[in-house]
């Protein structure tokens, strides 16, 4: 016999018959990261892979706020802030994926001398030199950044491991890029700010065999490519990808690429200070593609993806200190992960969302990551109504749990919750659900009346309409 339909808070649903966590997923330590990268293919190169495992990120960038000593996020997908006013061009290092990307595009040899234009921090200075640089000249455009650098770079001793490693380094404002080249020129030149064409100024200081890697393109847009010469004062450009970088100041952009004089931007005086530490960090991941690489395809869904949690998502669940932000960014990143597939890796991002400030929506979407017969598909999603009742997310979860575990019964029970849950704004879903229930039960009036519902929310899901033509068939 078919329920009785005044019976539909899902208060008949036992949530202590739920199992306990028992995994917690939090962010991988940094080397494991890196060898990730290696295992999947996206790091090929062995030499690069062993300087990248000693030398993190995070100690390049600014010290996290108001967090726990232990914790860290170098190993995350995020962008992490190492200049104080995020708004300021390329003052976020990028992840260790484009990192690895860039760099290997750069070809690089031992003993090769290599000119790097807006360094990003000192990582990636730190990395070529210890791949084996002799000469690192550091173009930094900005002298308040410049002298940052200097200070962190003596501060680190990493001059004394540059004297070890026999790497010359070399500090340059724009006016000073071209001083000094090396007699048959630079064998690397890398740019990791956007410049709006082909860099003349630069490929005149390039070796005969050597490499420009730089991102090349306009304001709406920057692609990746590597330049070489070709038959003495020829170039040939390969476009690799799309790397979303800011456009370098147009004074030093026309330096760089037309051999103009460089003229110092005119700047008025200003009373205020540098954005604090924490203000950087609250920010540095507002824009979700800045500084990402890879295809058009990409980029476009972690905009999707981004702007999805923040219309479907109560932001406010997370707070707007800088561990309820940086956690709501590892679980927009977290979600981005498990669209692409990687599962064990977005587990991560949401368990250490969770770790930071506790959410229903971290908790539900790592209770995702589990197969639908792990203990701790379950054992997430209690955690997340114990979190928060009213996140109607997890109650549907739990429903297409048992459903698939052969328990139609009671997973009706979990659709009823979510479909009268406060917080829940993908009731479609869950009436879809139900009437999947119904119906493997044989109660077609039931499953009926569910699919109507879930149709007029989800008007255009091609599975419903067939699955009310199916259900209608008996009754014309």
């Amino acid at each position: 016999m078919e329920r009785d339909w005044s019976v539909q808070d899902g208060s008949d649903c036992d949530l202590t018959a739920l199992p306990l966590v028992r995994t917690w997923p939090g962010l991988a330590p940094y080397a494991e990261a890196v060898e990730r990268l290696v295992l999947m293919g996206a790091i090929e190169d062995d030499e690069l892979r062993d300087v990248l495992m000693r030398t993190p990120r995070g100690v390049h960038a600014l010290p996290l706020p108001l967090l726990d000593e232990s914790m860290n996020i170098e190993s995350s997908a995020l962008r992490m802030p190492w200049w104080h006013d995020v708004d300021s061009p390329n003052s976020l290092l990028p992840g260790i994926y484009e990192t690895a990307q860039v760099l290997q595009m750069l070809e690089f040899e031992k003993g090769d001398s290599v000119m790097i234009v807006a360094p990003r921090g000192n990582w990636w200075t730190e990395i070529l030199m210890q791949l084996g640089a002799e000469r690192l000249r550091i173009v930094e455009i900005d002298e308040n950044k410049r002298l940052e650098l200097q200070q962190r770079w003596n501060e680190l001793r990493l001059d004394i491991v540059a004297e070890a490693c026999g790497c010359e380094i070399e500090w340059a404002s724009v006016s000073d890029a071209y001083e000094d080249s090396p007699e048959g020129g630079w064998d690397r030149i890398l740019v990791t700010g956007g410049l709006p064409r082909v860099p003349i100024g630069l490929l005149m200081r390039l070796s005969h065999e050597g490499v420009v890697v730089a991102p090349i393109g306009e304001g709406s847009g920057t692609v990746l490519q590597t330049i070489t010469r070709q038959n003495g004062s020829e170039y040939q450009a390969q476009w690799l990808a799309i790397w979303n970088v800011d456009m370098i100041q147009d004074e030093a952009a026309q330096t760089l690429c037309d051999l103009s004089p460089y003229v110092e931007p005119y700047e008025e005086e200003s009373d205020e200070e540098f954005s604090s530490v924490k203000t950087a960090w609250i920010h540095a991941n507002d824009e979700p593609t800045r500084d990402r690489l890879g295809p058009a395809a990409l980029l476009d869904m972690i905009e999707e993806v981004w702007s999805e949690v923040e219309a479907t998502t109560d932001c406010g669940a997370f707070g707007f200190d800088v561990r309820d932000v940086l956690a709501q960014d590892l679980f927009k990143m977290g979600n981005v992960l498990q669209r692409l597939g990687i599962l064990r890796v977005a587990a991560e991002h949401h368990g250490t969302s969770y770790m930071l400030s506790p959410s229903p929506e971290a908790a539900c979407y790592l209770g995702m990551t589990f197969a639908a017969d792990e203990e701790d598909c379950l054992a997430w999603q209690r955690k997340a109504i114990e979190t928060n009742p009213e996140y109607g997310g997890s109650w549907n979860e739990i429903g297409e749990a048992l459903l698939q575990r052969g328990n139609p019964n009671r997973a009706i029970e979990w659709f009823r919750g979510a479909i009268n849950s406060v917080n829940y704004c993908e009731r479609g879903a869950a009436w879809a659900n139900l009437a999947r229930a119904h119906l493997e039960l044989g109660q077609n009036t039931s499953a009926l009346f569910a699919a109507q519902e879930a149709a007029a929310l989800l008007p255009d899901e091609a599975e419903l309409e067939e699955l009310l033509e199916d259900l209608t068939e008996g009754f014309v």
